[in-house]
């Protein structure tokens, strides 16, 4: 598993779909669970018109002041 963070991961991933032509792909922000800092997502909106959410999340969060810079994650489907 490769070391990153939301910020960069959402942004990566943002800019990788956009390139291939895909308009329905948007970067959003949330409060993280885990402590007083923001939490980086890319929401995708379905044909049917709902959106769904995809973000990259340590595989052990803990809760923390303020976050390390990178870390070991995963993504994850339907973050809300």
């Amino acid at each position: 598993m490769k070391r990153s963070n939301c910020l960069i991961w959402a942004v990566c991933l943002y800019l990788r779909r956009r390139r291939k032509g895909d308009a329905s792909i948007y970067l959003s922000v949330r409060r993280s669970r885990w402590g007083r800092f923001p939490h980086f997502l890319v929401m995708r909106q379905r044909r049917d018109g709902l959106f769904r959410a995809v973000s990259y999340k340590p595989i052990h969060p803990q809760e923390k002041k303020l976050p390390p810079p990178v870390f070991r994650g995963r993504s994850r489907w339907g973050d809300l």
